[in-house]
């Protein structure tokens, strides 16, 4: 698309199309973001003053090991609490008040059920809903075969 400009010296002339960049919309664009950095670059600047904790190394010490409630073949129960003193038998109707009082202990222990392979599958998730029921925040099941008193 041509125009036509007429030269200096008052001759006709064809010239071709006029290749300038239009910066008027950039620099409206950049007033507009210079402005909005003004304002809110103080806002940005205010910080609340907080007091972070200190940390202690008694807390980064090793986990603990987790707690233990088994079933054997022999419809046995046992409780490993996870001290290193190993599992303890516990009959059917202490079994649920034995998890409770261990649950108002610390409620936050990690609980492993297991159970014997070639048990009913009833009784651990009957185990299950005792401990989950006993107070206890973190209850899984224990996917390796545990080694269980006879």
């Amino acid at each position: 698309m041509a125009k036509k400009h007429t030269a200096a010296l008052g001759g006709d002339e064809e010239m071709g199309p006029v290749a300038e960049i239009n910066i008027t919309p950039m620099v409206d664009v950049m007033l507009v973001l210079l402005i909005i950095f003004m304002v809110t670059a103080p806002l940005m600047m205010s910080q609340l003053p907080i007091t972070l904790p200190k940390a202690s190394s008694a807390q980064s010490d090793k986990p603990r090991d987790p707690m233990i409630v088994s079933v054997n073949r022999d419809g046995h129960y046992f409780i490993d609490p996870g001290t290193g003193t190993g599992p303890v038998e516990v009959p059917w109707d202490l079994l649920r008040p034995q998890l409770i009082e261990l649950a108002k202990a610390d409620p936050d222990t990690l609980v492993y059920v297991a159970g014997a392979k070639d048990i009913q599958y009833g009784r651990v998730v009957d185990l299950i809903g005792i401990v989950g029921n006993s107070g206890f925040n973190k209850v899984s099941l224990q996917s390796k075969q545990p080694e269980l008193p006879q």
